[in-house]
This record gives structure tokens, sequence and C-alpha cells, in this order.
């Protein structure tokens, strides 16, 4: 359901993911945040695999800005880093709130059926 709050910050995590980065590294990290975010869209009838497969983009995004450091201390990228270089911290941001929301939904379902 995409017009739930949380399918539409793992959308947003999707868009940011689409920059293209200078170090194939880099590259590879943000894809892999991306498309585990877009499959993670459509598990809304699954809330728990949900919330658990929004910590893979935000360890992905974690990991690279460890590549990042690496690649800067090597030398193979200059120390002036373009504007992009927030961009993963802005997704792993997007990915803790859309798994906030998702377990505050299983909160929610979980009430109804006490309810009954």
């Amino acid at each position: 359901m995409i017009q739930r709050k949380q399918s539409l910050f793992l959308l947003a995590v999707v868009i940011l993911g689409m920059v293209f980065f200078v170090a194939w590294q880099l590259f590879i990290l943000q894809m892999l945040a991306s498309a585990v975010s877009l499959y993670t869209i459509f598990l809304y009838k699954r809330r728990k695999v949900q919330a658990n497969l929004c910590l893979v983009p935000i360890l992905c995004c974690l990991a690279w800005y460890v590549v990042l450091a690496v690649l800067i201390h090597q030398g193979q990228l200059s120390e002036q880093l373009p504007l992009t270089a927030a961009l993963p911290l802005v997704s792993a941001i997007l990915c803790f709130m859309a798994r906030k929301a998702i377990l505050d939904d299983e909160k929610l379902v979980r009430a109804a059926d006490r309810i009954r």
C-alpha cells in the first residue's frame, strides 16, 4: 500500500539512491539500500519482516560512510566532498522513520485484535 507514510519514506530512500557516485563501491552500497527499500515496500502484509528489513538499508548507509572514509584515506577520492555525500544519512533517517511507523502500525493492529 503506497499511501502509508512508511511506504512514502521507503520510496524516498529509493529515489535518493538513484544519485550516482564517483566510486563504484559507494554506488553498489547505495543501490543495495535502494533495492532492499523497494522490496520492503511490497511486504506490507508482513509487518514484522518489513520492520526487520528496514534495518538493512540503515546498515548499508552506515557502511557507505565507512567505505567513503577508507577511500579518502587511501587517496582514491578527494577530501572535498560533494553535497550528495549527505544523502545516505538522509536515507538512513528515512529508513529509521519508516521502521518506527511500521512498528507503530503493528502495535495498533495488536491492540485492535485484543479488543475483539
